[in-house]
């Protein structure tokens, strides 16, 4: 099983998440993307793949965002399409899938029960009611499983730039809403879990510059 971790610049987060990996699943896979611009991870252990796009490596997002010259700022430099961006790419470089999880969790218990290859994904749909009073369900990438050749044989990706956050005006699709809609299209079955008896998740800090040292304090005996 591979459980992969899309980082960007709380490394200190990443290494939490990753501790936690090792102490409720420890013979499990761990690849780090990392899209960080100002902190990067440093992998500590070579049993973590690390896959280096600081400097636009492997998806140049100066390119990627001159594709979408009417899209809206945000607060979040179009975190949602950036994201859904990196793990379309690692449909690519793992092809045979694997358990999106995001660098702001730590892990309750082992999540292995997620990776169900009966099924195109296995976690929890959510609809958020904020984005322009739109109800768009999205497959919440806290913690899911993607299998990603079921998918790939059916056509379907995770990313699509008609459908993503903040690339264009009035498009409200959140990070898991194109893919969700996608394997919906191709008849694919899901399977619905409860991913929080799985998960902490320590929420939009991580991107706008808060101090998680508090937060993992508080947590520490989920990954220590």
């Amino acid at each position: 099983m591979d459980i992969a971790i899309v980082h960007y610049n709380t490394p200190e987060l990443t290494r939490a998440a990753i501790l936690s990996v090792r102490k409720h699943c420890p013979d499990a896979d761990v690849t780090v993307f990392d899209n960080s611009d100002q902190r990067p991870f440093r992998p500590w252990s070579s049993n973590i793949s690390y896959i280096d796009n600081t400097a636009g490596r492997v998806i140049d997002w100066d390119a990627f965002l001159a594709q979408f010259p009417d899209r809206v700022p945000t607060c979040n430099g179009h975190g949602s399409a950036k994201h859904a961006r990196s793990v379309d790419e690692l449909f690519d470089l793992l092809p045979d899938g694997f358990i999106l999880m995001d660098s702001d969790c730590l892990l309750k218990a082992d999540p292995s029960p997620l990776a169900d290859p009966s099924v195109a994904w296995s976690g929890t749909c959510y609809a958020n009611r904020w984005v322009a009073r739109e109800r768009i369900p999205r497959l919440l990438p806290m913690l899911c499983w993607l299998n990603v050749p079921l998918c790939r044989s059916h056509g379907v990706r995770y990313f699509d730039p008609e459908r993503s956050w903040k690339l264009k005006p009035r498009q409200f699709w959140d990070t898991g809403a194109s893919f969700l809609a996608d394997c919906d299209a191709a008849q694919l079955t899901g399977r619905s879990r409860n991913i929080w008896r799985f998960v902490e998740h320590y929420g939009h800090g991580s991107w706008n510059g808060e101090d998680p040292a508090q937060w993992l304090e508080e947590n520490k005996n989920l990954y220590i």
